[in-house]
């Protein structure tokens, strides 16, 4: 599900939080790149020095964020945010999007992230970023110089800020995965395909942190809210879904 290449596709775009707000607020279904760009000039919604930097976010960043798997996801993320949910759980949203599209800062996000919070640490050490990068290219996984290294070790420490899982200081703050994070997730998945016991080991969930145990627990107690009904005995799980389109199911939820 997620693209398991290391890239510098984060020199574009790293959280891109009220970027994404602005285009999701003008995007309409169906439009392709360049009407979304055409848009964009038209309603003067974001604040690009150039032309080549607007066709960075929206190509680059947007389009590949966003569409790339299902060209859907605008129109729900906007539904989402038009049914009221909070911008802090909604910028959950945006993060799982962006860590599924770069390797880098996904693994960096359980690697470094998860370690230090395994660890009872409070700060992240402002070196760890580059030592992670570092080691990217030493085991062979980038093909990153010297100064490339320092900037995506730059724009993942930045995304870490944007998502409000550390701040300036480099403190690590509560991040807890939201009920709907995970019902959203779980919909999505179920609908692209994924079994339940595949949507039980979603990757993901380590994003949050979680491990197999207590995404079980989280299934199961979201049952109570009535978008699915989860059975579980044993290793195996089963999820019968009571909103067959996404749409049903934001609308119902939020």
């Amino acid at each position: 599900m997620r693209n398991p290449k290391y890239t510098t596709q984060l020199t574009h775009g790293t959280g891109m939080i009220n970027e994404t707000l602005s285009l999701l607020s003008i995007y309409q279904e169906g439009m392709s790149k360049d009407a979304l760009i055409k848009c964009v000039k038209e309603n003067d919604c974001l604040s690009c020095k150039t032309e080549n930097r607007l066709v960075h976010i929206i190509y680059d960043v947007f389009f590949q964020r966003f569409m790339k798997v299902n060209p859907n996801v605008p129109l729900w993320l906007k539904l989402i945010r038009e049914r009221g949910l909070s911008l802090k759980h909604f910028t959950q949203l945006l993060m799982v999007y962006c860590a599924r599209e770069n390797a880098v800062f996904f693994d960096a996000v359980t690697q470094i992230l998860n370690s230090c919070k395994n660890e009872n640490q409070h700060i992240v050490e402002r070196d760890a970023f580059t030592k992670y990068v570092e080691n990217l290219v030493k085991e062979g996984k980038a093909q990153w110089s010297e100064s490339v290294q320092k900037r995506n070790a730059s724009y993942v420490r930045s995304c870490f800020i944007d998502y409000e899982m550390i701040n300036r200081k480099s403190e690590i703050l509560p991040y807890e995965v939201n009920d709907f994070t995970i019902l959203y997730f779980m919909h999505e998945q179920h609908f692209a395909g994924l079994s339940d016991m595949a949507i039980w080991e979603m990757e993901e969930w380590h994003l949050f942190n979680l491990t197999r145990h207590q995404v079980l627990d989280r299934i199961m107690s979201l049952s109570l809210k009535g978008a699915y009904m989860a059975q579980t005995s044993g290793e195996l799980l089963t999820i019968s879904w009571n909103y067959k389109s996404m749409e049903k199911f934001i609308n119902a939820t939020l």
